[in-house]
């Protein structure tokens, strides 16, 4: 069994209505993943201004729901910290690339240019 992490770049495109996001998720359903996001990614999510919207956040609260959410543990936390001071990543990147690491799974981003520095992690790009 493949275990991925889902960075928020790929929900956004997804939640954006592009038909790539629509087809990798297609994909990713019939395959034999097990599919993580970092709480950070929700927490991004939530964050954009079309969540004034009772509506638009119920919708990605009811698409995450799908999904295995990963709390950020002491572990996490500090891995998360290595990862920002050794490679000068944003704190929000360092802690889902923790968190890929932390369960040893494979992130899947577009933001490739985000974590290519750290080289504990794989990174996937889909599409």
């Amino acid at each position: 069994m493949n275990n991925i992490v889902l960075d928020t770049d790929i929900f956004v495109d997804f939640l954006r209505g592009f038909e790539k996001a629509k087809r990798f998720f297609e994909e990713i359903k019939k395959e034999n993943y097990v599919i993580y996001f970092s709480a950070v990614t929700e927490t991004e999510l939530i964050s954009g201004n079309e969540c004034n919207k009772i509506e638009r956040k119920a919708e990605i609260l009811n698409i995450l729901v799908n999904f295995n959410k990963v709390l950020v543990s002491n572990e996490i936390a500090i891995k998360a910290g290595d990862f920002s001071r050794i490679y000068n990543v944003e704190t929000a990147d360092a802690i889902i690339a923790a968190t890929t690491f932390v369960i040893k799974a494979d992130l899947v981003t577009r933001d490739v240019e985000d974590y290519k520095r750290i080289k504990e992690i794989r990174l996937k790009v889909p599409y």
